[in-house]
């Protein structure tokens, strides 16, 4: 049995719906799935045709003769965020049913909206959730019958078998890096020689807007045991150099961070990393202990500017607590990138203000301005859905955005206004040149016109 793992290409760096930036990152639950598949005796194959910039005719072509195809919607670091046009995706569908017998569709869409994804792609089924289990049993099994996680065509009607188990991740293998262009794989603010890492999956917040569905509930760790063998794995076979270590919520899990900090420190490989946390779970030790071990970049989300809006979307944290959390990080020497989002139902013209004036107060190294995006499966959705004052801003599977009090033009003005603001003060562009960071900040800016283009 032959199977074959596909990662569309996007075809743009920045999507025009949702201005998402297509980063070249390794698709790592395609990783995981290829390993558990060699574990059994399959030889997988796997196409990253978004790192390889190639389209569905090629794909197809090297498709040929494979028995099973798996095609994610969205990798495991676009499981949260995922794509909001679906068009590249159905182009490789399309061309993959042509030549292989069965085509799953796996990712985020499939899991949020399972019915309707199969019915629009004509796929033999949707694979729900995370997808390494329900994939190599559908690989090592001759039939789908009894296979958990699927939705799929039964006796003439669409059937939702009951949710996968989720996965414990000391289970995964190693990462299956060697059927990855590993090289091609970068992160504008770290460098090349990147790759994704990964300490647990899921998120203990509730926010309203967070898509958490392909996670599962609650949290389920790794061990920092397999953690560290993942990343010897990377840094010694494979040349990786810096990472992002893609958990929500990393710092959640203190104890964890500051061991595994201690093995990187006295394994002094040269490698620099990012993570993702909330403001209110870092403490000094902690991100001492973090810069020390070579983390260069914390992503933190902020989301709103004002207390108001913080606890209308559940964020579960204060103005207070942000700034302070600022202040520990910048005194430890690590870099920051802030989210706003820009766009909630219950926002007002002095929302927006207050976004742009937290960004300049807090001046993270990086700023992303991003519409708020209703993603089906959150409470934010299921609001926009039970209020008749407010909507979509389109009738897709995926809206864009919530047009509440401002259209979505009015919405891309203010993002546009709120980036160009951040990034265009003097102080801002003199601070990052008396650092020295003239080619970032080349690279930044670049991105940053792709964003204004898009």
């Amino acid at each position: 049995m032959k199977a074959l793992f596909v990662n569309p290409y996007q075809f743009a760096l920045v999507s025009r719906k949702g201005r998402i930036y297509n980063r070249l990152w390794p698709p790592l639950e395609l990783a995981y799935a290829a390993a558990m598949l060699e574990r059994d005796g399959i030889q997988p194959t796997v196409i990253d045709a978004n790192a390889e910039q190639i389209g569905p005719a090629e794909v197809a072509e090297r498709a040929r003769g494979f028995d099973k195809a798996f095609v994610t919607s969205t990798s495991l670091d676009r499981w949260q965020c995922p794509q909001l046009n679906l068009d590249p995706f159905l182009r490789y569908i399309e061309a993959l049913k042509a030549v292989v017998p069965e085509v799953y569709v796996l990712g985020s869409h499939g899991t949020v909206k399972p019915r309707e994804m199969l019915e629009l792609t004509g796929a033999t089924a949707v694979v729900r959730g995370e997808p390494e289990l329900t994939v190599a049993e559908i690989a090592r099994n001759g039939s789908l019958a009894g296979i958990r996680g699927l939705t799929l065509p039964e006796n003439g009607a669409i059937v939702d078998r009951p949710d996968q188990k989720p996965i414990r991740m000391d289970d995964l293998p190693l990462p299956a890096f060697h059927h990855l262009p590993m090289g091609r794989y970068r992160y504008e603010v770290l460098g090349r020689h990147f790759s994704l890492f990964e300490m647990s999956r899921g998120c203990a917040s509730d926010c309203t807007f967070c898509l958490l569905k392909t996670y599962g509930v609650g949290v389920r760790t790794k061990s920092v045991d397999t953690l560290a063998r993942e990343v010897e794995h990377g840094v010694k076979r494979f040349g990786v150099r810096t990472a992002y270590f893609i958990d929500l919520e990393f710092t959640i899990l203190r104890k964890q961070v500051l061991e595994f900090c201690r093995h990187l420190i006295k394994a002094k490989y040269d490698f620099a990393w990012c993570c993702q946390t909330r403001l209110d779970l870092v403490d000094e030790e902690m991100l001492q202990l973090m810069k020390q071990a070579g983390c260069r970049l914390i992503h933190v989300g902020v989301e709103a500017g004002s207390d108001r809006m913080l606890q209308l979307v559940d964020k579960g944290i204060t103005l207070e607590g942000i700034r302070r959390g600022m202040a520990l990080i910048k005194t430890a020497g690590i870099e920051t990138l802030c989210f706003f989002m820009i766009g909630f139902p219950e926002s007002e013209a002095r929302d927006m203000e207050d976004i742009v004036r937290l960004a300049k107060e807090l001046n993270p190294t990086y700023a992303s301005f991003h519409i708020t995006a209703p993603y089906p499966g959150t409470k934010l959705y299921d609001m926009v859905r039970a209020n008749p004052n407010v909507h979509f801003s389109d009738g897709s599977l995926f809206p864009e955005a919530i047009e509440a009090r401002f259209t979505l033009r009015e919405l891309k003005r203010m993002t546009r206004s709120a980036y160009l603001s951040f990034y265009t003060r003097p102080s801002y562009l003199l601070g990052r040149l008396r650092k020295g960071e003239l080619r970032a900040l080349a690279n930044q800016m670049r991105l940053f016109w792709g964003y204004l283009q898009s």
